[in-house]
């Protein structure tokens, strides 16, 4: 058994770390124990270059798993019904210590009755054989002169149907060619390759993939992996397109994405061609396509979010997926994504147009019926595939960007990590940027949230405008701002250096009016509202001792904020503050000397400052920054849709609003 999952990880992260192999992470893999006993398979939603020998696999009865393509009552069946059947059969049939939700593949019954080593892809190169209307014949063609000849499965509906069709065109070929099949071209489906041994398969693979692209009249290049660097005024007219694109698949679905861009390689080369439009309008070509991509790419002449949004809503009422790829003539690609999902879709719709101008050469491309796209639409399997590759948490925030400025310690950290907690993309904007990107990378390994560390320098203009365009190049967007950033400088009155009280209002003030100068002209211009929260402090509604700078800009901060509402309401961005009461957990403003100073001011030793604040409160409760996020989550959802303006006060009893 060990030999067995040693080989499915060899195989599994030879193919999946191929990018011309494998789209957006798909594509299945298996080996079969030499007893015959067990088959080891790739689990759900896995990416093959992630597994592993301790994760990203199950281990199935053999025998349980073919009992179910021989099973002919699942025939009779409604189809969805039987569907579920096979999935819980399926998971019924696991055999092993996996302690997670993990699945094993939904097309684990293909496997069964092939050789040893299975590797099922989709590969481009073999996807323009498999969409195009004279695609057979070509591949017919192409290996006519191998000893065994490729067994071409015509398309029908995947899961069961799928399955049991191939167990019997298997068994013919075996009937006929005396040997099972080593290569099995699906029409619309991809390739699958058997054979006895890791190295066997793996060379067919290679063989396969290799004599398929010579055929090909387009072979365009790569997607590029990041987006491209543009002038000013090509980034103005991104940045238009990316909110209007934002704003109609909001306005369309009620759901707030990131909206990525891409341009150069495929996507440019693609977008010159004179067909490129009627080639996007045929239709879906593959259920990847239409579960990753809602369906082909949008050609768009002119980017219109009234018309853009116009579509996506048709598309809904008709019981479709919305399309999540916008190909702009003369900008690129732009991809809205919910989760991790860009990368997948990037590299779906990079086949999809591959496909698409080769099949053109091979008597035009076969779309999707009307029908077959309702089974995918509808296919409950695909739709557990893409939540668990999407990573979506369905918490408050869902597909809400924001940034937190401050973010690397203290408030700021505890804040960033519950809006990701709650499904928000997190930009973490701090000047200490190795503390930044500790902090990210955690509240990242603990949320499983889209998380970025950012360097930012919140009293410098330049800075706060460099880190503002990164994350909109990087999410498309802008839904949050929490101001975080600040220092408590504590001096009583007679002793308080001009210096340090100046450096006070520039971190404290400067930096809140510079933050989110720039996050209202984003917000304005994207008009889909928003939320600035800004951090202030029950020393800014009730003054404390020794603490002139700071009494003076949280009380400053608050009364920014509400002007702020009043200008930016009709924009539908809301604006408020919390004044958090003492936390102390991770601050950097409670630092020992900080504490010594309080300890000082109120005749008390070190130890005791702590108990001291504590017991100063009406419920006698210590403030975490778990609390405190709990209330910037509640500011910025639409649970607070009527709040602006105000100041919401969380610290345990201390300071009584009136």
């Amino acid at each position: 058994m060990v030999e067995a999952i040693e080989e499915l990880v060899t195989i599994s992260r030879s193919v999946g770390s191929d990018p011309a192999l494998v789209q957006g992470g798909g594509g299945n893999t298996s080996v079969k124990t030499a007893d015959g006993k067990y088959m080891y398979i790739k689990a759900s939603g896995t990416a093959l270059k992630d597994m592993d020998g301790r994760r990203g696999w199950r281990r199935m009865r053999l025998e349980e798993v073919l009992a179910i393509t021989k099973d002919c009552r699942l025939l009779s069946m409604e189809t969805h019904r039987r569907e579920s059947r096979v999935v819980d059969r399926l998971l019924a049939a696991c055999d092993d210590t996996v302690a997670d939700d993990s699945r094993p593949s939904v097309e684990a019954h293909l496997h069964a009755f092939l050789a040893r080593c299975v590797v099922h892809l989709h590969p481009s190169s073999v996807g323009a054989f498999a969409n195009a209307r004279n695609g057979r014949a070509a591949v017919e063609e192409l290996f006519r002169r191998d000893r065994l000849a490729p067994l071409w499965v015509d398309y029908v509906d995947p899961g069961f149907t799928l399955a049991n069709k191939m167990a019997g065109a298997v068994r013919a070929y075996r009937s006929r060619f005396k040997s099972l099949p080593e290569r099995i071209f699906l029409e619309k489906h991809g390739l699958i390759v058997s054979g006895e041994s890791t190295d066997s398969v793996l060379r067919l693979v290679r063989s396969t993939i290799r004599r398929c692209r010579r055929e090909l009249s387009w072979p365009a290049g790569r997607p590029p992996a990041v987006a491209q660097t543009v002038s000013a005024a090509k980034a103005r007219a991104l940045d238009d397109a990316r909110y209007a694109i934002r704003r109609a698949f909001f306005a369309a679905t009620g759901r707030r994405v990131k909206v990525s861009f891409l341009a150069g390689g495929v996507f440019t080369a693609f977008m010159k061609r004179p067909d490129a439009a009627r080639l996007l309008a045929a239709g879906p070509l593959t259920p990847d396509e239409l579960l990753y991509g809602g369906g082909p790419a949008m050609w768009l002449d002119r980017v219109d979010s009234k018309k853009i949004a116009a579509v996506l809503s048709r598309r809904i009422a008709a019981g479709g997926r919305p399309q999540a790829a916008f190909l702009a003539r003369g900008l690129g690609l732009f991809i809205a994504s919910e989760g991790d999902m860009a990368p997948v879709v990037r590299d779906v719709v990079a086949s999809s147009l591959v496909i698409r101008a080769n099949a053109a050469d091979m008597g035009g491309v076969v779309t999707l019926s009307r029908r077959r796209q309702d089974f995918i639409n509808r296919w409950e399997s695909e739709a557990f595939r893409k939540d668990i590759a999407s990573g979506q948490t369905g918490g408050e925030l869902d597909g809400r960007i924001a940034v937190v400025t401050g973010a690397a310690s203290g408030l700021g950290k505890s804040i960033a990590a519950g809006l990701a907690e709650e499904g928000a993309v997190v930009a973490l904007l701090d000047v200490d940027a190795a503390a930044a990107e500790k902090a990210a990378a955690a509240i990242s390994g603990d949320t499983g949230a889209q998380v970025t560390a950012l360097t930012c320098d919140v009293t410098d203009e330049k800075s706060v405008e460099t880190a503002f365009r990164t994350a909109l190049d990087m999410f498309g967007g802008l839904d949050i701002l929490v101001n975080a950033a600040g220092i408590a400088p504590a001096y009583c009155l007679i002793d308080f250096d001009v210096k340090k009280w100046r450096r006070a209002l520039d971190v404290n003030l400067t930096g809140y009016f510079l933050a989110s100068r720039q996050a209202a002209r984003i917000m304005v211009r994207q008009d889909m509202g928003g939320c600035i929260v800004n951090v202030s402090s029950k020393s800014g509604l009730e003054a404390s001792r020794d603490n002139t700078a700071y009494n003076a800009t949280k009380a400053g901060e608050i009364h920014m904020a509400r002007g702020w509402a009043l200008e930016l309401g009709e924009h539908g961005i809301r604006v408020n503050s919390i004044a958090p009461g003492n936390v102390f957990e991770g601050s950097k403003i409670w630092n020992p000397a900080y504490i010594r100073t309080c300890a000082k001011k109120y005749g008390i030793r070190p130890e005791e400052v702590v108990d001291y604040y504590v017991g100063k409160t009406a419920l006698n409760r210590d403030i975490t920054g778990r609390d405190v996020a709990a209330s910037v989550v509640f500011l910025c959802s639409d649970a607070a849709a009527t709040i602006t303006g105000q100041t919401l006060v969380a610290d345990s009893g201390q300071v009584m609003v009136r």
